[in-house]
Parts: structure tokens; sequence; C-alpha cells
């Protein structure tokens, strides 16, 4: 396996971001530190043809990390993060590369693939990754940032999605409007996101006043496609269950596949059944009702992943950092309120 960065620093007893200052020529090491590092890059072998390319290769790769692309798809959420990491590296003066890397492939032909594209830095969009995933990236001499994703106990940097607030707020605001009996539409496909969403359901459901707590063991598993999540969806109504007054889905493609399920079964949104998606994607504007969601800044998360990624790059930031942002709700439709001053909703 090829020596890295990171091998010079455990030999030397220093961080990885100051043998990336050694390697650039930055100031802020002494020049004793500085003869330790090359001293050990020499003894370790350590190849540097191709992170010398960093200040040559105005590239950022942006690896699209493809588990089974059940949730990483061409759909407007990763068409606008995408857009976000175009846009910025645009305006930091960087190209963009984009490259896939799939779990069932040759990771080492893929590797090969990614370190043939002489780039400064890169984004891994790792929605789909497992922790274990992150080891066949280690020998990447690059700077690396780590999107939409988070693995505890790595030092990498990352930029994600309070998932966990974000779906505590959007059953407050259920709470808010007067629902009491709820429901989770969660997604069959375990990763990360979907589990802190579902941490976030259940610590707000706990604070509901029900004998039974039945908010909390009201999760129906559905497909993450809108035909997958519109037929487990009819598949629970045929059991003819006690419906809640409001669900709150993982994302906006689940939530209106599940929408289609109950208007065809004769039921009416949100006089019958509320619902609040995740993501405030473009379908939720193109469906009746409109779909109340917790709006995700897209773009953003994208171009503050080029930002962080062009400081580790010029050497000017040390730290590990995550930075999380916050949902918002974006009120449209979908929610009965029992709180204002209105009919109460009547049967299906």
């Amino acid at each position: 396996m090829a020596v890295t960065a990171k091998d010079i620093a455990k030999e030397v007893g220093v961080s990885p971001a100051t043998v990336s200052m050694v390697f650039h020529g930055k100031t802020g090491v002494s020049e004793e530190t500085r003869a330790k590092v090359l001293a050990a890059a020499q003894k370790l072998g350590y190849d540097r043809t191709y992170g010398t390319s960093f200040h040559r290769a105005k590239v950022i790769q942006f690896i699209l990390y493809k588990r089974h692309g059940k949730v990483v798809a061409n759909t407007p959420f990763f068409e606008q993060l995408t857009k976000g990491v175009a846009d910025e590296a645009r305006l930091q003066g960087y190209q963009m590369a984009i490259s896939y890397f799939y779990k069932t492939e040759d990771p080492e032909e893929q590797l090969r693939s990614i370190r043939s594209i002489k780039c400064a830095g890169i984004i891994l969009l790792a929605t789909e990754m497992h922790t274990a995933d992150m080891a066949v990236f280690e020998s990447l001499d690059v700077p690396l940032i780590i999107l939409d994703n988070f693995f505890p106990g790595m030092r990498r940097d990352a930029v994600v999605i309070d998932n966990r607030y974000g779906a505590w707020n959007a059953v407050r605001y259920l709470v808010h409007c007067g629902h009491t009996r709820l429901g989770y539409l969660h997604s069959n496909v375990d990763i990360r996101n979907f589990r802190e969403r579902c941490d976030g359901y259940l610590s707000a459901v706990r604070s509901i006043q029900e004998p039974d707590n039945s908010s909390a063991q009201r999760i129906i598993r559905v497909g993450t496609t809108l035909e997958a999540a519109a037929a487990d969806m009819a598949a629970y109504l045929a059991t003819d269950p006690l419906l809640p007054t409001a669900f709150f889905a993982d994302n906006d493609i689940i939530a209106v596949g599940c929408c289609r399920a109950l208007l065809n079964a004769g039921y009416r949104i949100p006089q019958n059944v509320s619902i609040v998606g995740f993501d405030d994607t473009a379908i939720c504007q193109f469906i009746e009702p409109q779909l109340t969601t917790m709006s995700v800044p897209k773009e953003r998360l994208g171009a503050l992943a080029v930002d962080r990624l062009d400081r580790l790059i010029h050497g000017t930031s040390s730290e590990n950092i995550r930075i999380s942002l916050v949902p918002e709700i974006m009120i449209r439709d979908s929610v009965y309120d029992f709180t204002a001053s209105q009919p109460a909703p009547s049967g299906k």
C-alpha cells in the first residue's frame, strides 16, 4: 500500500496538516520539524508524484459513492447538491471532475481511475456509505472532505444535515397544530441520515401525552421510490389500521408516494391525514395539496464542502470540524391545523 501523509505524520509525531504544510512550502513550520518530515518521507519511500500536483491542478474531484443507488440517484436533491459544489468550485477558481465509486465493483481499479485525475482535493458524497467503507479511501493522499455523512472517530472534516433536529422540529410543528396521534414513514434503506431522523422523531413523540405511547410504535417501513412507497402504503392500508392524524416521512419522495396511496384509497389530505416530508425538493410544489416539508439548504451544503476543502488544500486550517446545517420548516398545505378556527375534518 502506498505511503501517505498520515503515515509520515505518525512517524514524526505531528499532524497530517503539518506534513501538508511542509510539502507545500508553507510558513509556520519550524526548520527542525520540516527536516524531520522530509527525512521521514524519504525513509518511508513516500511518492510525491501525485501529491505535488496540488498547486498545478486547480481541480476538485467530486466522488459519488454508490452502495446500491437507492438513495444517491438522479433526484432533484442530489442535482441541487451537485450544483452547489460546481458553482462554488467555479467561484474559487477550480474545475470540478465527477467520479463514481460503486461498492459492487473492483475497488483497486476504481482507485486507479480516481488517482488518474490529478486533483487538488476530493469531496466524497458519503450518503450511502458505512464506516467500514472509508478504509478504501485512506490511501488517497490529497485533502478529502466527507459530504452528507459523518463517521465518529475518524479525523475527517464533514458537512452534514442536522437530521435529528429536523425530524424533531417537524414533529413539534405537528404537535403545535394539535396532532397527538402520529406515525412515521421510515425508509427501508439503512443510512445514517434516516437513522438520525428516526432518533429525532422518537425524541419528539416521547413528549406527547399518549397513554399507550402509540406514536413511537407506529413506524411503517416503505421503499425509497415513489412507486415502492405507494405500494407499501397501499399494503399497510389494506390491513385497515387505525391511522394517525399525521405522518412524518423520511424524505419528500416517500411522502409523495404515500400521499398517492392515501388519495387512491379515498383519504383526503390534510383533512383526514396530514403529512410532512424532508428535503424540500421541487416535487413538493408539483402535487396537490403542496407538501409541507423540512427544507434542507442543498446548494449551501455543496458550497460549504468546497470552501472547507479549499482551506485544507491551502493549509489554512489544521483542525477537524463537522459543519451541521439546520433544516427549516417549509409550511404549505399538507398539514391540518386543529388549533385554527375551521370546521372539524369529516370522514373520508
